[in-house]
């Protein structure tokens, strides 16, 4: 679970609000060799947006663990509790719109700031690229990484 935690970390973006905002939809995290399969959906709310995950993977037994993390934003640059199968996890994530197709978020863990997610997403609104770079033990996976998000 603390592996899927590292992913969602990575996760975030920030945008603004507006009518048929080309973010808001279903999205699948492309990794073919990872165990663990995390989707997500972003929707358009009248204060911002609200952020889902859906973290699937299996215990060492092999049964099914599925977490669900949420977060509310104002997309004001301000920190947003995130809350995991409805409680505080620890994490804030500070997201604001750099523009129409770029967005930037700074993840925190127990108030420590814990790394930098930037996204872009594609002219056709089918992709976002999500460049991270996380610093410590907090962050789930100390480093930088490329995501990609494809549009369900």
């Amino acid at each position: 679970m603390k592996s899927a935690m590292g992913v969602v970390f990575m996760l975030m973006f920030c945008a603004g609000a507006w009518a048929a905002s080309p973010w808001a939809g279903n999205w699948v995290l492309r990794d073919p060799t990872s165990p663990v399969h995390t989707t997500m959906k972003l929707e358009e709310t009248s204060s911002g947006w609200k952020i889902t995950y859906h973290i699937a993977t299996q215990n060492a037994q092999g049964k099914p663990i599925v977490a669900v993390m949420t977060v509310e934003t104002a997309l004001d640059g301000k920190d947003s509790e995130n809350l995991l199968d409805d409680k505080p996890s620890g994490q804030t994530m500070a997201i604001r719109k750099v523009d129409e197709r770029h967005t930037c978020t700074i993840i925190k863990m127990n108030g420590q700031q814990s790394g930098i997610s930037k996204s872009e997403l594609s002219a056709d609104g089918k992709l976002i690229t999500t460049q991270n770079d996380f610093k410590g033990a907090q962050s789930g996976s100390p480093g930088k990484s490329t995501q990609y998000w494809d549009r369900r």
